[in-house]
């Protein structure tokens, strides 16, 4: 991941290399090979080490300045010679010309091999990514493990109900994993009324419950330090009755019992500490309100919030992924962050650079599923159509789902590869009609919007 931050600094090494280069050349050519002026009778002339040395290493601009100066110093050398009664020969002029020809191809290909690279050093990177964050998982749950194994867990009614509670808890979509929780600590506990309030403009409000009846009076709604939630909430520790009743500050009048609201209450924090809801319990058998149920509900919820950060952690993977999962290909903040740098890629040097933007006419006509599913069949075919280099992607525009971008494509290119689509899709007889427009880089566009709106206004 070093190379795109050392690129600029060598990029910039030529401009000062090809003219020391070429100079020491023409010393060498003018001291030690006097008659041989240009290096003419050198086979091969040593300018094409400068023109391939430059052009591999720097890329297109490096590769047209060594060509540009090779034919420079050329066309001097004979000057020198005396020789340039040459120069009313329109034949002569075809090896400088050649220096130059070939040193900007040379670049442009280096460039478009330095370009291939980087995307693959990109892809290796999210990879990697990927990776550490199955190996955070994987030590989530060996930690979870090693906390359920050092620990005696007397109130477990059975195995079944440690079982249940590890796929309840091993689940990563959070809303799945919290209300699975809930049935979990409930079962756990040998809970018979059980709540859950989250945080919401400084106060505490109930999400979800267990248990609960019609008639029961427990509070929906809870200022932020009010009654067991809240001191759970703002100690960031489980608490019972028994903290209550010892606080000092709690007067054993008829007016206190009233803000009480659950027996034991303890929080779930995310991995930076912050908490994210309150857990509570309003009613279990009697016998069962124990200091060894309260270090149980210690227990459950280290063990939720390990389960929390997993999920938190799932959903900042998934949010960093460059893949939409439903359809095989690049998502839309890939799309958008793609196209800027290949627009600014071509404004820096003057490269083509052509988008598809695909619709299909008429769709809210369509069943929701099937909808799915047409969708799902466009993108196989762009996959399938375009060349291996250019990027299929989902769009942020809901008129136009699909695009694609061409790399180092003209606007003749883009036409070709857009019939090639149509025709593929009208191969496979499917309704509605396929719509795709093409937007390609101009030199007086401004951003990567342009070519947006110029592909969708051809797209509609």
């Amino acid at each position: 991941m070093m190379a795109p931050a050392e690129t600029p600094l060598r990029r910039r090494t030529f401009l000062y290399e090809i003219p020391i280069f070429y100079l020491l050349l023409f010393v060498i050519q003018q001291t030690l090979f006097h008659d041989n002026f240009a290096f003419r009778l050198a086979n091969p002339n040593p300018f094409w080490l400068g023109i391939l040395l430059f052009g591999l290493r720097y890329g297109l601009t490096a590769g047209f300045l060594s060509g540009l100066a090779s034919a420079v110093f050329y066309i001097v050398g004979f000057r020198l010679g005396g020789q340039a009664f040459r120069f009313e020969d329109a034949d002569f002029f075809i090896q400088p010309g050649l220096f130059i020809v070939f040193g900007a191809a040379i670049g442009a290909t280096t460039d478009s091999f330095l370009h291939h690279i980087s995307d693959l050093n990109f892809r290796n990177a999210n990879l990697d990514d990927r990776n550490r964050g199955l190996r955070m998982q994987l030590q989530s749950q060996e930690k979870t493990l090693r906390s359920m194994e050092q620990q005696v867990v007397s109130q477990m009614s059975s195995i079944v109900t440690l079982y249940h509670g590890s796929r309840e808890l091993g689940r990563v979509d959070r809303a799945a994993m919290l209300n699975g929780m809930m049935d979990f600590f409930t079962q756990a506990l040998t809970a018979t009324k059980t709540s859950i309030f989250f945080p919401e403009n400084d106060r505490w409000v109930l999400r979800d419950q267990r248990g609960w009846q019609a008639e029961d009076s427990y509070p929906k709604q809870l200022d932020f330090t009010q009654g067991l939630i809240g001191r759970a909430g703002s100690e960031k520790k489980a608490v019972s009755l028994r903290d209550w009743m010892t606080a000092e500050n709690i007067a054993a009048d008829e007016e206190s019992w009233k803000n009480i609201d659950s027996i034991m209450a303890g929080p779930l924090l995310d991995p930076d500490g912050n908490v994210v809801a309150v857990f509570s319990v309003q009613s279990m058998p009697f016998l069962r309100f124990n200091s060894a149920n309260v270090n149980l509900l210690t227990l459950l919820l280290d063990w939720g919030n390990e389960a929390l950060a997993k999920c938190l952690h799932f959903e900042d993977l998934k949010a960093r992924s460059i893949l939409d999962e439903d359809f095989g290909v690049y998502n839309q903040s890939y799309f958008r962050m793609r196209s800027a740098q290949e627009f600014a890629r071509s404004k820096r040097h003057a490269l083509p650079f052509s988008m598809l933007l695909v619709s299909l006419g008429k769709l809210d006509a369509v069943p929701i599923d099937q909808q799915v599913v047409m969708l799902q069949i466009l993108s196989r075919v762009l996959r399938e159509t375009v060349r291996e280099i250019d990027i299929v992607a989902k769009t942020p525009f809901e008129d136009a789902p699909f695009g694609v971008l061409l790399m180092t494509a003209t606007g003749e290119q883009a036409q070709a590869t857009r019939l090639r689509v149509l025709e593929a899709y009208r191969r496979l007889g499917l309704q509605p009609g396929l719509r795709v427009g093409i937007g390609s880089y101009e030199a007086e566009m401004r951003s990567a919007e342009d070519i947006y709106e110029q592909a969708r206004a051809a797209a509609l």
